[in-house]
């Protein structure tokens, strides 16, 4: 009888327990930038790797990396040749702007940043995939000419990030400059070249580059229907490499 109420008593600590810190992560989760710039509901972020990682990633960065800035999430940016190509995270600061690419793997990866194609290994598994590096150069070769066509010559730092679950993260960066790191390390990492930079921006240019980067989230149906198959297109190819 007293193991039964002790097994009572343990379960209801333990979903008490689960209860206050689900309310902590949702009240943190509404107070981030991420909620303010996405509109986007808490169980939709939880049950979504992708988009979980992207606002684990945002919420490193809001806490500590110093500095004025803002953030602009999964902006379809034009391309010149038509279409566009969508981000995951623009962080717009006094001294450029970061442009990062967030990914959510497990696992093992190995790549070199001046290579096309990485290696991911799960499982005993190995598969090829597109190089982040090289993707991300793409979204800050389009953002660069936008900005430059609104008159903005901003420095831009690329970003690559992967998400904490994964297990082991081998990236030669040997002739790319570039960051590459998982999440608990971004900020770090962001705020060391942060302090190799000059202050570019004064608040109202600042406001001014989130607003020409903040049009870019509310595409039309069809821009996003077009990035979409675009990517699975691009999935398809990359699959039988």
């Amino acid at each position: 009888m007293e193991q039964w109420k002790m097994a009572v008593i343990l379960a209801a600590v333990l979903a008490v327990c689960g209860w206050l810190w689900r309310t902590r992560k949702k009240r943190e989760y509404r107070r981030s930038e991420y909620r303010a710039e996405t509109g986007k509901r808490y169980k939709k972020v939880e049950n979504s790797p992708g988009t979980e990682g992207e606002y684990q990633t945002s919420l490193a960065l809001e806490k500590r990396v110093r500095g004025n800035r803002r953030f602009v999430f999964n902006a379809y940016i034009p391309c010149r040749s038509g279409g566009s190509t969508e981000t995951d995270i623009v962080m717009i600061h006094e001294k450029g702007i970061f442009v990062i690419e967030n990914k959510n793997y497990s696992g093992r990866v190995k790549g070199r940043a001046d290579r096309e194609y990485w290696e991911h290994i799960q499982s005993g598994r190995r598969q090829t995939f597109y190089s982040p590096v090289y993707q991300n150069l793409g979204h800050v070769r389009h953002i660069r000419r936008l900005l430059e066509e609104r008159g903005y010559r901003l420095p831009m730092v690329s970003v690559v990030v992967f998400n904490d679950r994964l297990e082991r993260l081998q990236v030669r960066r040997k002739g790319r400059d570039v960051i590459v790191c998982r999440s608990r390390r971004a900020p770090g990492a962001i705020n060391r070249r942060l302090r190799r930079m000059e202050r570019v921006l004064g608040e109202r240019e600042l406001e001014e580059v989130y607003e020409i980067l903040k049009e870019q989230t509310r595409p039309f149906w069809w821009v996003r229907r077009g990035q979409k198959k675009r990517v699975e297109k691009l999935q398809r190819q990359r699959g039988n490499f």
